[in-house]
């Protein structure tokens, strides 16, 4: 049941970059996310923290998740959904060698993992002339917001089995709303009146994609390993491709296509060599 959860999430948000990409053409990036994790915020008032601790810990996971939205997005308005969620899908690589900064052993297999998906994302953004197009700036966005995302998935690690895991949830999302409603105020970029389809795409993605989908994560991380954990994870920038192809005709040709299946060979390749291994703590 732990699998077959988080195998749901990682297909919403494989799901969600489609209503993302298209809802930036008719807003900002950051007031879409205020918008959304506003609506999720209020889904969650209910599971409200009583703890200082439990606010901190929500808040500063939410700072890390604020960075990868952010990011993410910006990028989705100067790349394809395709290329989005397969560059994201970088961060399930970089938890391990993350987690070894705080005292976990990194395998070398893990290491082996990490150089194939660079080498595909390279090619991927890299690989130009095709459908997706050349490296964008965009790219570079989301390659950093798979940084935070990998940041957010080590704390976040740490800190589920530490009372009910549910607590963590209302103040980060809350702390996403803020941020980003903050952002666009200081940049700008508030978008109004706020038009049919933008409520429509922020509402869908808050239920499904902030909601079930971050539900479901804390709750299969209680039940499953971590490596095991990852892998399954590591079906997400493939649900972006089948969804990018399925919903808005996006296409990987040519390196396109290799760069792509290197990084889903990379993220792959760690967990299948030692998923049932537990961390180690080296200090």
């Amino acid at each position: 049941m732990a699998t077959l959860a988080l195998t749901l999430a990682t297909a919403i948000w494989g799901w969600s970059f489609v209503p993302v990409k298209e809802a930036m053409g008719h807003t900002s990036p950051l007031w879409f996310l205020a918008l959304r994790f506003a609506i999720a915020s209020v889904l969650f008032l209910p599971l409200a923290p009583r703890r200082a601790r439990d606010w901190g810990q929500g808040f500063l996971l939410g700072l890390f998740l604020f960075a990868g939205y952010a990011l993410q997005t910006w990028g989705l308005v100067y790349t394809t959904a395709q290329k989005s969620g397969l560059i994201t899908g970088l961060s399930v690589v970089l938890v391990p060698p993350i987690a070894h900064l705080f005292g976990e052993r990194t395998p070398l297999h893990t290491w082996v993992g990490m150089g194939v998906a660079a080498a595909g994302v390279a090619i991927l953004a890299l690989g130009g002339g095709g459908p997706l197009g050349p490296a964008s700036f965009g790219d570079f966005l989301t390659v950093l917001g798979a940084i935070s995302y990998a940041l957010y998935l080590v704390f976040q690690g740490r800190w589920v089995g530490e009372g009910k895991w549910h607590r963590l949830l209302l103040p980060q999302f809350a702390a996403v709303g803020a941020l980003s409603a903050l952002g666009a105020v200081a940049t700008g970029s508030v978008v109004l009146p706020v038009i049919g389809v933008v409520w429509r795409k922020a509402a869908s993605t808050a239920v499904l994609a902030s909601g079930v989908s971050f539900w479901l994560l804390l709750w299969a991380q209680r039940h499953l390993p971590t490596g095991y954990t990852a892998l399954v994870l590591a079906l997400e920038p493939a649900f972006a491709a089948l969804f990018g192809w399925w919903l808005l005709g996006e296409v990987l040709t040519g390196l396109q296509l290799l760069g792509a299946c290197l990084i889903l060979l990379g993220i792959l390749w760690p967990n299948l060599r030692g998923y049932s291994e537990k961390p180690q703590r080296t200090r």
